[in-house]
């Protein structure tokens, strides 16, 4: 996730134990409730038919089964070194029934004027590629906000910022940082989705500035699907070269080499963790606005599963 005040990274949060959480539900529509009978689920696990055929093995898995403890992931909990106005309680994160899927969600609340909670997992588990050997890291994800009962399109939001990331955060960002989708709700102009590259020597200072930056095609339509979006990592070891693929609905909307970007040395990442998060605001008001932040009564980022998946090449 993009680092815009390198400062922040020694910032830290001490939340009031009086504040409210975002743990309360979301009651479905009707059309929610329906689409879930028609689809034949009456309490089991609905499959995304991700399974991948050899000589993919697979690593790690979540699927989000409803009551889930999250027992694989750090559910964390500070201020977002990114944001003047959000902070990560580990309450948000929980697991729920969300259009016929058991789903993680994360789910943002209003605070006050310029605060907002939100959600932050990472998970207990790593990967990085061995020489010859390519992992896929694999999400479905869906944005969505609603207004009391009502929801409404992640476009119609302005300043909610959710992304799927792969990083080892300690001594960010020397073992480097691969953005698979970094969104911006920019209401009512059009919304901005990214992957990115992050990379560095030393702790703390990014030396790529935001060159790895690429934005996913123009036609990428977010409601699409009926929200639901697979988001892909293609991190690969050939002969000692490094490669990494984003793929959005298996559709590759960038490829990065060390070529990329100048100072960038893909053979310097990992182990990564897995994360998701749902950040609002920034700490530069030219890139959100934080007069402009509309969020509607919640944003929410949900994930039916997520799967890593390991082959010989």
């Amino acid at each position: 996730m993009k680092r815009l005040n390198l400062l922040a990274l020694t910032v830290t949060c001490v939340l009031g134990l009086g504040l409210a959480s975002c743990a309360e539900d979301v009651t479905p529509t009707t059309k929610d409730q329906s689409a879930k009978e028609q689809s034949g689920n009456s309490g089991t696990k609905s499959s995304t038919n991700k399974a991948a055929g050899a000589p993919w093995v697979k690593q790690f898995e979540d699927t989000f089964d409803v009551g889930s403890s999250l027992s694989q992931w750090t559910k964390e909990q500070r201020a977002d070194y990114n944001s003047w106005y959000c902070d990560y309680y580990s309450s948000v994160p929980t697991t729920q029934w969300r259009d016929g899927k058991q789903c993680l969600e994360i789910k943002t609340t209003k605070l006050s004027t310029y605060k907002y909670q939100s959600g932050f997992i990472s998970s207990h588990y790593q990967y990085k590629p061995e020489n010859n050997t390519e992992y896929m890291l694999s999400a479905n994800i869906k944005l969505i906000a609603m207004d009391r009962g009502t929801y409404k399109s992640f476009t119609e939001t302005y300043g909610a910022w959710p992304a799927f990331w792969s990083v080892q955060q300690n001594a960010w960002p020397t073992k480097g940082e691969i953005d698979i989708m970094e969104g911006y709700s920019f209401a009512p102009n059009a919304s901005r989705f990214t992957s990115n590259l992050f990379y560095g020597t030393s702790s703390g200072a990014n030396l790529l500035g935001n060159a790895a930056e690429r934005n996913y095609p123009g036609n990428f339509d977010i409601n699409g699907n009926g929200g639901w979006h697979l988001y892909e990592s293609f991190w690969k070891m050939q002969n000692n070269v490094v490669t990494v693929t984003i793929k959005v609905d298996n559709v590759t909307v960038s490829t990065y080499t060390n070529s990329s970007a100048g100072n960038l040395n893909l053979n310097n990442f990992g182990p990564h963790s897995i994360i998701f998060n749902l950040n609002v605001g920034s700490k530069d008001s030219n890139f959100i606005d934080p007069n402009k932040i509309k969020l509607f009564s919640t944003v929410m980022m949900w994930v039916d599963d997520v799967t890593v998946y390991k082959r010989p090449i």
